[in-house]
């Protein structure tokens, strides 16, 4: 016989009137238990609960806030990223540069401007829609994204996607030296600066509609371009657009075809637009140039001017210049 057995027959075990004893000393017990664990743990005081309560917020507080050290100051806590707006102040992490910034969650390289899905639109259908927006695709890449013209400033790439005309127009155009003219059409960085690898980032749709003559197919490109400029020396940076530049586009391609155009005007044409900068070095974006806001002597440097149209082109792009006139 086990011991298990031996538990189960004997005598105590056995009898009713003992069974009732024990369970109730047993809830007296755990009666007393409960009682002295009261005793040992007391309930924390009204004062302490808010204490605790303070605490936890603080510790989500700094979690979530991103912090500024400028010299022996105290910390600057600065508010979540705002999508349309750089703050003056916030951390700089050459790791990640467009932290704190709209252009935090948006798309590497040409991605990020996203095409609707092709439609028939006046008298296009679904497949010229889809040829218009792959043109118009080549030369946002051509013109802003393409090495050979941001560092090369060599925009013969750019050029060659357009109808034979206008092709003429631009070769002379950009035969000369890059002036503002010329950065309403091409984006050039500015000798002595370097992009990050981080970028640049995109962000922005065209939308088709029939052109103002027959046989025309415009699309409106509305979009944003964020670059990301690497500094020697990062510890002295205090907000991201000392090295974030962003250019805003509003910018209109037309497509002609058909017996009505003559064979040098057939194609793809680019039909006006407007830029604006944001965190830029000025004195570069005078001769045409994109440098980052760093190269501005201190008192320019940062936005001036901020507005929600320089990161979102849903709203209207802004016309006013944040780099004083010459």
């Amino acid at each position: 016989m086990d011991d298990e057995d031996l538990l189960e027959s004997h005598p105590d075990l056995v009898d009713p009137r003992w069974r009732r004893q024990a369970e109730a000393g047993a809830r007296r017990g755990a009666r007393r238990d409960r009682d002295d664990g009261r005793k040992r743990f007391p309930p924390p005081r009204r004062g302490s609960r808010r204490w605790v309560v303070a605490a936890v917020v603080l510790v989500l507080g700094v979690t979530a806030t991103a912090i500024v050290l400028t010299g022996g100051e105290p910390a600057k806590p600065v508010a979540a990223p705002d999508p349309t707006s750089v703050p003056v102040y916030a951390q700089v992490d050459l790791a990640r540069p467009f932290a704190n910034t709209p252009a935090d969650t948006w798309t590497k390289y040409i991605d990020g401007i996203t095409s609707p899905e092709p439609a028939t639109t006046g008298p296009f259908g679904p497949e010229a829609v889809a040829h218009a927006y792959l043109q118009v695709r080549s030369a946002i890449i051509r013109a802003r994204l393409d090495p050979d013209v941001l560092t090369g400033h060599d925009p013969k790439a750019y050029v060659t996607l357009f109808a034979p005309d206008q092709r003429a127009q631009l070769t002379k155009l950009f035969s000369a030296n890059p002036t503002k003219s010329t950065a309403g059409f091409v984006t050039e960085i500015a000798d002595g600066y370097h992009l990050l690898d981080a970028g640049p980032r995109t962000f922005g749709t065209p939308t088709a509609r029939p052109g103002g003559k027959a046989g025309e197919l415009a699309v409106d490109a509305r979009y944003v371009i964020a670059c990301a400029f690497d500094d020697p020396h990062p510890a002295d940076l205090t907000s991201p657009a000392q090295i974030d530049s962003f250019l805003r586009v509003d910018e209109t391609y037309v497509l002609r075809n058909g017996p009505t155009f003559t064979g040098s005007s057939r194609g793809l044409r680019v039909d006006g637009g407007r830029t604006a900068f944001s965190s830029v070095g000025c004195a570069a974006a005078e001769h045409g140039y994109l440098a980052p806001g760093y190269a501005n002597p201190p008192a320019l440097m940062g936005p001036r001017y901020d507005a929600p149209g320089y990161y979102d082109p849903k709203y209207p792009l802004p016309s006013f210049d944040e780099c004083p006139k010459s």
